[in-house]
């Protein structure tokens, strides 16, 4: 008989790339990796106007965000980001095609695809900033936002938003594919970017 799979036990993507440490304060940025939110791609097989978005929380403008938990990042005119830290991958999932419909609206499961990774302190912009092309010290007098990028070579979703009892922080969502290319890089940079904090300050 075949025993149930206990997914709090499976391996995060850094510790299947075989990162022990996780958890990284250097300087003025906390790099580490977040395994408790659940994630879930919606898209729209059509533009829809402002009256016929399938769920009331959806934003309609790239780069908005919108909701708390779940919270939605829209990340282009018919695709969405749902994040959920309480619910479970499934329950997140049943959540939103229970809200959708599905002769319009596709929704999916990432959670096991995706490795997040959490930048917070004072050089946390800087680091971004030397590995992309936005501005991302003046993208924090925004608030909550996200953008789709590149750090290196790797595709990335950006959230920036005010955790639950935590400072503003920058995560990153990659395929779990490239965890080993994308954490070693974010380290690498750490210090270049503590540098450029010091010689031209903290984001205000």
């Amino acid at each position: 008989m075949n025993k149930a799979v206990d997914l709090s036990r499976r391996p995060s993507p850094l510790q299947q790339a075989g990162i022990g440490q996780r958890d990284v304060l250097n300087g003025q940025v906390r790099i580490r990796e977040v395994t408790e939110l659940a994630l879930t791609r919606v898209r729209c097989f059509d533009t829809p106007s402002a009256a016929e978005v399938p769920i009331s929380e959806l934003p309609t403008t790239t780069g908005r965000c919108a909701g708390t938990d779940p919270v939605f990042l829209c990340l282009g005119p018919r695709e969405w980001l749902a994040i959920s830290k309480s619910a479970a991958p499934p329950q997140l999932l049943l959540q939103v095609q229970s809200a959708v419909d599905p002769a319009r609206v596709v929704a999916c499961d990432l959670t096991d695809g995706i490795v997040a990774l959490r930048l917070t302190g004072a050089a946390a912009p800087w680091l971004l900033g030397k590995l992309s092309c936005l501005d991302f010290l003046a993208d924090l007098k925004r608030g909550q936002h996200c953008a789709r990028t590149r750090l290196g070579d790797a595709a990335v979703t950006l959230h920036y938003h005010q955790p639950t009892d935590d400072a503003w922080a920058f995560d990153i969502f990659a395929d779990r594919s490239i965890a080993a290319y994308l954490w070693p890089l974010l380290l690498a940079s750490a210090p270049h970017a503590n540098d450029l904090t010091r010689v031209s300050g903290a984001p205000e």
